[in-house]
């Protein structure tokens, strides 16, 4: 298939070549047939909907979870919105914080970057990026609407707890 010199899928193909040998693979071809295969076009496609999503915010959610593990927390996790950032203590993705919406995995936060899966639609990427830009306000938020600490999902019992909308040793650990 015939593609335009700045179509996005040429984009991420110029872009991508220098660092990715699929990418350069299909450079290769470009330029020896001016022509990609409807199944190679597909793929492009596929890897620009995965693409990274640049963020100026995530930064606050990193040190949120660090906090939370200087503070002796093995397994740091947080309810925000409709969804679960939990941190990677272990395996090949240690220190990034996955992000999960009733189970289903949407991507995680990695190297000052979210990096959604393609099953994340763009409302859950703007909502997760929100989330991340100030997860305090997002954990108070959580617990006025649940009545649950958004760290450890206990219910708020103690009247400053209710108030605050968060435990006051979960606040702490995760420096709020």
């Amino acid at each position: 298939m015939e593609l335009k010199s700045n179509a996005p899928e040429i984009k991420w193909i110029i872009q991508h070549a220098p660092v990715n040998d699929f990418a350069r693979s299909l450079d290769t071809c470009l330029l020896r047939t001016g022509t990609l295969t409807q199944p190679m076009l597909d793929a492009v496609r596929r890897n620009l909907s995965a693409s990274v999503v640049d963020t100026a915010g995530v930064e606050r959610i990193v040190t949120a979870f660090n906090n939370a593990l200087e503070s002796g927390l093995k397994q740091p996790k947080m309810y925000l919105g409709d969804f679960t950032f939990k941190l990677a203590t272990r395996g090949a993705n240690k220190g990034a914080i996955f992000v999960t919406e009733g189970g289903a995995y949407l991507g995680k936060v990695a190297g000052g970057k979210f990096m959604g899966t393609r099953d994340c639609s763009d409302e859950q990427k703007a909502e997760i990026l929100k989330v991340c830009a100030d997860p305090k306000a997002a954990a108070e938020t959580f617990g006025k609407e649940t009545g649950r600490c958004s760290c450890c999902g206990r219910e708020l019992t103690d009247p400053v707890s209710i108030a605050n909308c968060i435990g006051p040793i979960c606040a702490e650990r995760y420096g709020f």
